[in-house]
């Protein structure tokens, strides 16, 4: 086939992509347990976040958090014994988005934990994420982090409030994202770093549904602590949100566009449409920004380990910089910086989203589609806003990263050999 056929080719399978992202109309349809509702998991399988990697080149933090799913899980007794299950293979240890969900920073992901269920009621296709597991918890969803407190909650989640959400949503046929996301960035979201007005607009929708419905007054109560208790209640909403998209664009012969962005801690990986499943990985980058704390030792900082840059895939967090002038802020920078991180976007990626809009640029619409052709053309890597971890799995701060320019340069090898460049 010659390169004109080819470049046509890549041209029509890049304006499907970017059809299916602008049109793209994710609900949030209903909570159950991750092995209830996604597809291949099963008793024996613990899901982390970031590319897959061999037990034995992990990060501790992952690794750790590996054992809590299965000690919450009752596979093993001990952590010993536990760790051993893991490094024998016994229990499996995989990519959480080989498997449709998101895995948040050091999380976990396990077959009894309970995840949110967001559909892209365009193509049908579905994106997971576990919810946030309110105040003072930790969580081993989002930290990898395991106690008596976290074990009760998500027993509590699994057997009483997953069911009680479940059944509100239901009740309503779903609640869609779309509407909230469109008036969230025009609040000053941009879904990673900050949520803060979705999570309003929801809390409120959610208020009405949970006064309608016939759920016992202490589980009404229950559901209602956990939303007002969970500041970042949304933040896991919009990520599953993400990967419905991008899931509906995985497998599109000659496309270009990036399809997933994260890292576990070691290496960082990306995936393109018209590649798969494949992974393409580089050393996952550091994270600069804000410290909580001043005396924190720089040692203690992990590479970039967590999915949540799904949302930069899709135009939101780094990407979308320019929503957000208190994220900005926050890492001492001023609305101008911003601006100019979603300009440089713009020149990576195929088009604007004709929805979600950025009033600071004169309501230019997100810039979606990263096309890893024009990352090397240009030399810009995607930026990507999140949450700095510590080696023991500790939240240190916040911050922004690169996606390494060496992941590109490997999808792009990839991509001449599977056709024929």
């Amino acid at each position: 086939m010659s390169n004109v056929n080819i470049a046509k080719k890549i041209q029509e399978a890049n304006q499907l992509v970017i059809d299916r992202i602008s049109q793209a109309d994710p609900y949030w349809v209903g909570m159950a347990a991750a092995k209830d509702c996604i597809p291949d998991m099963k008793d024996g399988v613990i899901l982390h976040s970031g590319p897959e990697i061999p037990w034995e080149e992990m990060c501790e933090t992952q690794k750790q958090g590996g054992v809590n799913g299965v000690m919450y899980e009752g596979y093993a007794k001990t952590e010993e014994e536990a760790r051993k299950m893991l490094e024998s293979g016994e229990i499996e240890f995989h990519a959480g988005n080989d498997y449709h969900i998101v895995v948040p920073g050091s999380g976990i992901a396990t077959p009894s934990m309970v995840v949110n269920i967001v559909e892209d009621r365009n193509t049908g296709v579905r994106g997971f994420c576990a919810p946030f597991e309110g105040p003072n918890r930790g969580g081993l969803a989002g930290w990898g982090v395991y106690n008596q407190a976290i074990h009760d909650h998500l027993n509590n989640m699994h057997d009483n409030l997953g069911p009680a959400f479940d059944r509100v949503l239901r009740d309503a046929d779903g609640i869609g994202l779309k509407r909230i996301i469109t008036r969230g960035v025009e609040m000053g979201d941009e879904l990673h770093s900050r949520q803060d007005a979705c999570g309003l607009i929801l809390a409120n929708d959610l208020m009405k549904l949970l006064y309608d419905s016939k759920l016992e007054k202490s589980i009404k109560d229950q559901c209602v602590e956990l939303l007002y208790g969970t500041v970042r209640f949304f933040h896991p909403l919009g990520m599953a949100a993400a990967m419905s998209v991008l899931e509906g664009i995985r497998n599109i012969p000659y496309s270009t566009v990036v399809t997933a962005m994260m890292g576990n801690g070691v290496t960082y990986g990306i995936k393109i449409a018209g590649l798969g499943n494949q992974w393409f990985t580089a050393p996952a980058p550091m994270l600069e920004g804000s410290y909580v704390t001043a005396d924190i030792d720089l040692n203690d900082v992990l590479p970039w380990i967590g999915d949540s840059c799904m949302l930069e895939s899709i135009g939101f967090g780094g990407s979308a910089a320019a929503a957000a002038p208190a994220v900005m802020r926050a890492q001492n920078l001023t609305m101008a910086d911003g601006i100019a991180r979603t300009q440089d976007t713009q020149l990576i990626t195929l088009g604007e989203h004709p929805v979600y809009r950025i009033p600071s640029m004169d309501y230019a619409g997100l810039a979606i589609g990263i096309d890893f052709q024009k990352v090397l053309k240009t030399g810009i890597e995607p930026v990507i806003h999140g949450g700095m971890i510590s080696r023991s799995g500790k939240r240190l701060g916040a911050g922004v990263a690169h996606v390494p320019m060496a992941c590109f340069e490997k999808a792009c090898l990839a991509f001449g050999d599977q056709y024929g460049l």
